[in-house]
């Protein structure tokens, strides 16, 4: 992995720390924010990081894929679990706009099923990481003279 890779990984993760705190505090303010993000922590935690380690993951991808042609298939791979992911551990605060619209039942069942949907997104991120481990594992590293 190269520092590009990893720097991408924390952005990106970091990004999606920024969204969370934008949708749950813009919706119930910062005191809602704070107990959300406490009562979430452990499930934030590894959504941030499979998330952010995918992105890393893609990133190098990309990378080998551009010096190495034909590993097209390779890099979607993660990105498409990493994207499904991203919806489903983010789906539950839909729950907190649903009410204004007038979809009061799906604020509801959201709200009752936020864990399991977190978990959706977690497992859903831990599958994304390992097809892109495999990938990467597969895709021989460049060497110094070809990038």
């Amino acid at each position: 992995m190269t520092t590009r890779s990893v720097r991408a990984g924390l952005i990106a993760a970091a990004c999606l720390a920024a969204f969370y705190a934008l949708v749950v505090g813009g919706f119930g303010g910062i005191d809602h924010l704070g107990q959300q993000a406490v009562s979430d922590a452990p499930w934030l935690a590894l959504i941030l990081a499979g998330f952010g380690t995918q992105v890393g993951l893609f990133v190098e991808l990309r990378r080998r894929q551009r010096l190495h042609a034909g590993m097209k298939a390779a890099a979607g791979t993660g990105a498409g679990a990493s994207t499904v992911g991203m919806i489903a551990c983010c789906a539950h605060h839909v729950a907190d706009l649903a009410p204004i619209v007038g979809l009061s039942g799906l604020a509801v069942f959201l709200t009752d099923y936020r864990v399991p949907i977190m978990i959706a997104g977690i497992a859903i991120n831990a599958v994304g990481v390992l097809l892109a481990a495999r990938r990467l594992r597969h895709t021989p590293v460049p060497t110094p003279t070809e990038g």
